[in-house]
């Protein structure tokens, strides 16, 4: 389990902050629900999603997880007030859940949301979402986000977006294999119903036991640690506090 302190059967009457949650017959959605922050993600709602995983995990009747979001961004990623946290691993909360993963987007995606989408195993997508990485322009690096780009697409398409930080629009997050499906909002429902149907036909223990096996070959515990302790050393830098003085001030920034 990823929260210790935390009773699986204390997760219906969990009150949740920052998530709103709909059990289904063969579902668990999860919706994040940050709308006036853009659904950046702070320390609670980090720790509000990892107990999701731990019931997800935990139930037997859930087949599926699927992601949505309230608000016109689907999410912004880690809240800058939490940089300063270094026992934040988003990554761990996807890539120990063991079950089919559908994000469902209808809202720009920046920095670490795109972590959420990459470590879905289908993302829907509505045809006018862009996606950003800007974290080099706040004097930071998408370490996570680039180690699961590295899964889905070419490594030199992969680092040329981080480094760059450039848009992307729903056609190209498709065509870089970010997405799997376009559609209008209209049309989300009834594919995410075939989706489920078709995620639900499957052994749960074997599609378990190939996610599982999944995580140890292509997510290295090793790797992750590294990643994170190279974000810490940028945490505290000089071009950090700049970058995210320039994005609050709404000017470029003057690095050194």
């Amino acid at each position: 389990m990823l929260i210790k302190d935390q009773k699986i059967e204390d997760f219906i009457n969990h009150d949740f902050k920052f998530l709103k949650i709909k059990i289904g017959d063969s579902f668990l959605e999860i919706i994040l629900n940050r709308p006036e922050k853009k659904n950046a993600l702070n320390r609670l709602m980090i720790r509000e999603l990892a107990i999701c995983t731990d019931y997800a995990n935990a139930t037997k009747k859930i087949r599926v997880v699927i992601y949505k979001s309230i608000g016109d961004t689907f999410c912004s990623g880690l809240d800058l007030k939490e940089l300063s946290d270094k026992n934040i691993f988003l990554a761990d909360i996807f890539n120990k859940l063991h079950k089919p993963k559908i994000a469902v987007i209808d809202g720009n995606v920046h920095a670490g949301g795109v972590l959420i989408v990459t470590s879905c195993n289908y993302a829907i997508c509505t045809n006018e979402v862009m996606m950003t990485l800007p974290e080099v322009k706040r004097g930071l690096f998408p370490f996570q986000v680039m180690d699961s780009l590295f899964r889905i697409m070419s490594e030199k398409k992969a680092l040329d977006w981080c480094i760059r930080g450039y848009n992307l629009n729903a056609q190209q997050c498709k065509e870089f294999n970010i997405i799997q499906e376009l559609c209008s909002v209209e049309e989300i429902d009834e594919i995410l119903k075939t989706l489920i149907e078709e995620y639900s036909l499957g052994s749960p223990n074997a599609i378990k036991n190939g996610l599982k096996i999944f995580e140890e070959i292509y997510i290295n515990d090793h790797v992750i640690k590294r990643l994170n302790n190279a974000l810490d050393n940028l945490k505290n830098s000089d071009d950090v506090i700049e970058g995210v003085s320039a994005f609050k001030e709404k000017r470029l920034p003057k690095w050194k």
